[in-house]
């Protein structure tokens, strides 16, 4: 496909039909001679010349010469060359390989279009192929977003041929260079090859109101649009409020649609890192006197470079630290800030005692020797939540911490009712957990009560694994059925209408037919499902490394249905972090610079950059993929 001239128009619409996809090839001289010459005008409108582009020897171009010429020279001028460099025989230049270079250069690198405009860039360009014209940023961006569109229409057929279902993640952020408010969602799935795979599909400005009807109109705009609105499993999103509505809203539509399952009970995922966030914040509000203490002497340690030097010194000299690891200052509104800080003052706390004992403006800060013990016992508590280990039992004589853990308690209970659900299924499809695991962990929460949370994960899975045989029996019939329908026989068909009859008019019965049939019955109705057989097997060894997803990708033909189940339920992501990591690449993307840019731009930019990575985007090899 080759570029887009200049004055090339892209349409407008609705942030996914508005990308030019094909453009005309254009047409190539007729001699392959001419990628390695050029033309010279003569002051004889007569005669022409040919130019070699290497040696920069002339010719004669006459149309009656012909081309022999020229081709037997640059044949002659050929030079051996290193293994997979091209030569001067072999090479071709192309015009649309060098703008596609260039377009994964601006795409992946967040380099301004304006970039291919400067003198620097040109000169790059001449001096690395003669045979290249320049073009301008207008032009780079249309090439960018002509790119987005033929890479979309991929990602679609690859949502497409997803042989399960599709789970999401959703976030929004605001720009603080052009104050939009943008959405991206991403799309989670198990491909054939049983890897998991995640693509951006929407990273697109929002019009106001910001609301959860707003936003439920664009996922499912969004969704019709990429063809899965039928295919979709989960939605990960935080704990902001407006996306209960949001979430009600959906379930609402794909309900009306039979696109949901088990009347949503796993469609909604709170986020895991936000809930984290949540339940430490509760809990710190209350050390909040002690940690208030250090954080405010750290940031007067800091504050002065002077001040900052002779504490290193100090701690070198005196104290004989490692003082490269620095005193940490933390963001009041993340945690895990807030416990490398900690850490950090305990590293460097007979440093701060001595600063505390010469320092009088430094006093009000300086902590008792309770106070460290508290600061140690909390520092240990956090590193279990920043470990994500999510252990929320206190043991020992901490009496301090009793009305931390109370509060975080109550945190923690007030999300992991409707969060314990998924969790604890996809613990049970890990083969070395299976139900035991999850029957350890809801005792160590609930003790007594725990038989009675998990019988109520057992019974959701179960009925989720039943929509999964329906599902898988739906279509085997129909297969079934037509090929039945194609490949009766008249002869066998009269026989079985004749077998039918007999059995009500008293014509020939079989006896041991019957007894079969019976036998047959019978087994089907005791027979167990391939849930039960999985979790009656024993479990695999705990601290064994394996590939999750490569088990239930082996363990397919043995359990069919189930495996189908693993496979979408194990997709579900457990936090936003998918999307939350493009607002990042969206910083990039929208700077000062470039705050003009037509959030149409952004979005293909930033789901471009994905998806090339995605493809295992490498200088070397990309266009192999890409191609």
């Amino acid at each position: 496909m080759t570029m887009a001239s200049s004055n090339t128009p892209i349409p407008v619409d609705d942030g996914f039909n508005e990308y030019e996809s094909a453009v005309k090839r254009q047409k190539s001289t007729t001699s392959k001679v001419w990628d390695e010459m050029t033309k010279l005008e003569c002051e004889n409108k007569n005669e022409l010349k040919a130019q070699c582009n290497h040696c920069k020897t002339i010719f004669s171009a006459k149309s009656s010469s012909g081309t022999s010429h020229l081709r037997r020279h640059l044949n002659s001028s050929t030079q051996p060359s290193p293994e997979g460099v091209p030569s001067i025989k072999n090479y071709k230049f192309d015009a649309d390989e060098c703008r596609k270079a260039i377009s994964t250069f601006l795409v992946c690198g967040k380099h301004s279009f304006r970039t291919v405009e400067e003198p620097g860039f040109r000169y790059m360009m001449r001096i690395a192929s003669p045979n290249f014209k320049n073009i301008s940023r207008y032009t780079a961006a249309r090439d960018v977003l002509m790119y987005y569109a033929k890479e979309r229409d991929r990602v679609k057929e690859e949502l497409a041929k997803a042989p399960g279902l599709i789970c999401l993640t959703y976030d929004n952020w605001n720009s603080e260079h052009t104050n939009d408010e943008y959405i991206c969602v991403t799309a989670h799935w198990v491909d054939k090859d049983w890897k998991l795979q995640k693509r951006i599909i929407r990273f697109r400005a929002l019009f106001p109101p910001y609301d959860g009807l707003n936003i439920a109109d664009e996922l499912v705009l969004c969704l019709s649009q990429w063809g899965i609105d039928k295919k979709i499993f989960s939605i990960t999103l935080d704990n902001a409020s407006y996306n209960d509505v949001m979430v009600s809203c959906l379930k609402n539509r794909f309900r009306a649609n039979r696109a949901i399952l088990c009347d949503g009970a796993f469609f909604q995922v709170r986020c895991c890192a936000h809930i984290l966030n949540l339940i430490v914040k509760a809990g710190l509000e209350l050390a909040d006197d002690v940690v208030g203490k250090i954080r405010n002497g750290i940031r007067y340690i800091r504050k002065s470079g002077i001040r900052r030097k002779r504490f290193y010194d100090v701690a070198d000299k005196s104290f004989h630290l490692n003082v490269t690891k620095k005193l940490r200052q933390d963001v009041c509104v993340r945690w895990n800030s807030t416990y490398l800080m900690l850490e950090s003052s305990l590293y460097y706390k007979d440093v701060l005692d001595y600063w505390g004992q010469r320092d009088k403006d430094y006093q009000i800060f300086a902590l008792s020797n309770q106070e460290w013990r508290n600061v140690a016992i909390l520092c240990k508590f956090l590193k279990v939540f920043y470990d994500v280990t999510c252990v929320f039992s206190v043991k020992g004589p901490y009496s301090f911490l009793t009305p931390m853990v109370k509060q975080m308690q109550e945190k923690f209970n007030k999300y992991w009712a409707e969060y314990s659900l998924i969790l604890s299924c996809a613990a049970i499809l890990d083969p070395r957990y299976k139900l035991n695991y999850v029957q350890y962990c809801f005792t160590t929460i609930y003790g007594d009560h725990a038989s009675d949370f998990v019988e109520t994960i057992l019974s959701n899975l179960r009925l989720l694994f039943d929509e999964y045989v329906k599902k898988s029996k739906s279509t085997s019939s129909s297969l079934a059925g037509s090929s039945n329908v194609s490949d009766k026989n008249p002869i066998d068909s009269g026989l079985d209408e004749h077998n039918d009859s007999s059995a009500d008019f008293g014509g020939y019965f079989d006896e041991s037919d019957d007894y079969k049939r019976y036998l047959n019955e019978s087994s089907t109705r005791s027979e167990k499902s391939q849930l039960d057989i999985y979790l009656e097997e024993p479990e695999l060894e705990l601290n064994s490394q394996i590939d999750v997803l490569d088990y239930w990708g082996k363990s397919s033909v043995r359990y069919n249905e189930l495996s189908l189940l693993a496979r979408d339920l194990l997709a579900i992501p457990i936090s936003t972090v998918a999307s939350e990591s493009a607002f990042s690449m969206g910083k990039k993307v929208i700077t000062p610079l470039r705050s003009s840019l037509k959030p149409k731009t952004v979005q293909a930019v930033v789901c471009l950059d994905d998806w090339m990575r995605a493809k295992g985007f490498s200088a070397g090899n990309y266009y192999s993929h890409f191609i």
